[in-house]
Parts: structure tokens; sequence; C-alpha cells
């Protein structure tokens, strides 16, 4: 068996370093959080969005009815719901406005960001921080946290899916799903 390259070997290191900050009790509340809307509607731009993208399809495999914020098909949310926003920054405009106006018809709201401090926090019903560092940005050469190797948010990310992958395994136990049952609502237009 080959080794693994140097380059694959400091992401995962990166991750490790990241994840084991993330108590698992937030997982838990995610998953209790996701369980307990009618409807889960995530926001993201950029490749956090595509991150969210993936676990509101994964949601849909579990046989939860979630939507994609800046999709055309995208129905009204309500008080009932949760929105899932994603923002590495934290500072993202699109998504924070989608947060807040979710916020305006009383959804419940979970912000999963590397930045503890941002200003948008307490708009949150769950403020999800994944301490992932960014690579410094151009012109900064040194930061006094720790710096990515890789570039802009790719830690943040990276961990993000894996949150929300282990909080699509979390629903699996908690909702009694299994594989097989997600793979039959796969789509079957590809």
């Amino acid at each position: 068996m080959a080794a693994v390259n140097p380059y694959s070997q400091r992401i995962l290191k990166e991750l490790e370093a990241v994840l084991k900050e993330v108590p698992a009790d937030l997982i838990d509340r995610l998953a209790s959080a996701v369980a307990a809307a009618d409807r889960v509607f995530v926001a993201g731009e950029g490749r956090s969005g595509l991150m969210a993208r993936a676990f509101a399809a994964r949601l849909v495999h579990l046989g939860l009815r979630a939507h994609e914020s800046s999709e055309i098909t995208c129905p009204r949310i309500g008080p009932a719901d949760l929105m899932i926003a994603c923002s590495g920054s934290g500072e993202t405009r699109t998504t924070l406005e989608k947060m807040l106006s979710a916020r305006e018809v009383e959804a419940k709201v979970v912000l999963i960001t590397a930045n503890p401090d941002t200003r948008f926090g307490d708009a949150a019903d769950l403020l999800l921080h994944l301490p992932a560092p960014q690579a410094n940005p151009p012109g900064v050469r040194h930061r006094r946290e720790p710096s990515s190797v890789q570039p802009q948010r790719s830690l943040f990310e990276q961990a993000l899916l894996i949150v929300l992958d282990s909080t699509v395994l979390k629903l699996m136990e908690k909702l009694h799903v299994k594989r097989d049952e997600m793979a039959k609502r796969h789509t079957n237009l590809e």
C-alpha cells in the first residue's frame, strides 16, 4: 500500500485539529434542530454553499423536506422551519440576509462559521463555531492565529462537510433510517 502523500497528510492533520475542537453535543443539537423542523432551508455562497447543498441532498435522502435557499423552486420559510446558514467569515452578506429574513418570520436559525465573533451570532438560535483558520490574505505576512496551508477557506469548507455528514449519521440513528432506504430516495435522473 502506498503512503499518503504529504499534501494529503497536512490537510488531514489540519482537519483533525479543527474537528477536535467541535464539542460532540453541537452535532447532537444540530441533529435535534433538524429533526424538530417541518422543513430545513440551507444557505451559503461559494464552496460553503456547495457543502450546504450537499447536506440538503442528504436530508432529502433521509426523507426530510429540505431546500436550498437560492433555488427558484424554494418555497416560503415559516416559523416551524429551520434555516442553516453557512459562512466561513460569518459576514457573507447574501447568506446573512437570508438568515435575518428567516429570523423575521420566527424560523429557527443555525449559523455555522469559522468566526465566533461575527456580529450576526446573536441572530442565531445555535452558533456552531468551526475553528478553521484561513490562509493569510494577500499582503499579510504573519498573524497571531495559526494559518492553514490551504488556500482561502478550504479548511473551513472541508470541516463543514464533515460536520454536516456527521449530523447525517446522527440523524440516521435518531430517525432509524437505514442506508438502503436513503438509496431509494436518491435521484434517478442522473
